[in-house]
């Protein structure tokens, strides 16, 4: 085989890679339900409901995102917003909005015990402060439109859901942000399928930390937050352990009713993956040293199999780029993206992959995580490892 012959197949494994990946995204969505996919249910059969979010140094975004969750229509509404060890005021803003509606109870954690993640920890906190028959985790920067929370019950109610977990629109504020974003929704698309988490002869499970709606009898079944203590990618983690039990689960788009800005610039995004890329592939070394290489070769293929001369290799590019914009064209539907971003996507893939291998580098130097001011080492973090 010359070097042609190896450039052209190499392209012709980039094409199967992506064309898969797209046509399987775009009859994978098909089968998601939306936040509004069904009448919402009148105030005498809604549930009791409570919201539980966590916060750690986020004066910030709380109090929008925190008015955003008082501001729900639905009558029987407890929220519980749990301060996880704040320095900058985060615990003050929220003891304020506590005191001017009745329906917010805050709850401060001044130390961690042993054996927990932080946010576990708190999450674990906050449904313990709650007996209402459905709890709605979400993160501390998510904005909720006023409908979200009767809109999700509906949804879980009429179709007979235990766990309801939706992916939020991103609020993207500048180019690079949507560059590495849709590349990141790309792979993330690509590696959970996580339109299959409502098909109970798949292994695929979801969890979503930005909105994670769980009927309480199946979460304490699954085993709760104790369950996942010690587990970095909580989210993922609970969807597991809730699937796992028996609870019907499903992944559902936001329909604009959840948005959160995730990180700010694409430094910031880069920042904000570090503790969850490499955790992602389960600490696994040699995972995470091929993973990278080709998903790099399968992002950069479709360009150069342009430039290799003959009619084989550019159909082949040009079959893979349908691939890609069939992937975008689904990613677009969930974030604030267009369509033509779908060009990008060599330059989005290599930014994640530099967060990526700048993840699994620091945590294997440092012999753990640090997070939020916080050191878990690799150890443990093996051992308790869920998802």
């Amino acid at each position: 085989m010359n070097a042609l012959q190896l450039a052209s197949a190499v392209v012709a494994v980039s094409a199967a890679y992506w064309l898969e990946t797209g046509i399987s995204a775009f009859l994978g969505y098909r089968r998601i339900p939306g936040l509004r996919s069904v009448d919402p249910l009148a105030d005498a059969s809604l549930p009791t409901f409570a919201i539980v979010a966590t916060a750690k140094d986020e004066a910030a975004r709380v109090e929008d995102a925190a008015r955003s969750l008082l501001a729900q229509d639905y009558p029987r509404l407890s929220i519980v917003i749990v301060e996880d060890r704040s320095m900058d005021g985060t615990g003050a803003i929220l003891d304020r909005l506590a005191s001017e509606d009745p329906r917010l109870r805050v709850v401060h954690i001044d130390s961690l015990p042993d054996g927990w993640i932080g946010k576990c920890h708190a999450l674990a906190r906050g449904a313990q402060a709650t007996d209402s028959e459905w709890i709605l985790f979400v993160d501390a920067d998510v904005v909720l439109a006023p409908e979200a929370a009767r809109r999700a019950i509906s949804l879980a109610v009429r179709q007979g859901w235990d766990h309801v977990a939706a992916g939020p629109d991103m609020r993207l504020e500048s180019l690079g942000e949507e560059i590495f974003v849709a590349a990141f929704m790309v792979v993330f698309n690509t590696s959970q399928r996580p339109w299959r988490a409502s098909n109970p002869r798949r292994r695929n499970a979801i969890g979503i930390g930005a909105f994670n709606l769980v009927r309480r009898d199946a979460y304490r079944k699954a085993g709760g937050h104790e369950a996942i203590r010690y587990e970095l990618i909580d989210d993922m983690a609970l969807g597991k352990i809730l699937k796992a039990s028996g609870a019907r689960q499903t992944f559902a788009r936001h329909d604009g009713l959840v948005s959160v800005h995730w990180h700010p610039g694409v430094h910031g995004l880069i920042l904000g993956v570090e503790k969850n890329a490499f955790p992602g592939l389960h600490y696994n070394l040699l995972l995470g040293l091929l993973a990278p290489w080709f998903l790099l070769v399968a992002a950069w293929a479709p360009v150069f199999g342009f430039f290799l001369g003959g009619t084989v290799p550019w159909l082949l590019s040009l079959a893979a780029w349908c691939g890609v914009l069939l992937c975008y064209r689904e990613v677009a539907r969930s974030v604030n993206i267009k369509l033509w971003h779908a060009v990008t996507m060599p330059v989005g893939v290599t930014l994640f992959l530099y967060a990526f291998m700048r993840s699994m580098v620091l945590i294997l130097i440092r012999g753990g995580v640090v997070w939020r001011g916080t050191f878990y080492p690799l150890e443990d973090l093996k051992r308790g490892r869920v998802w």
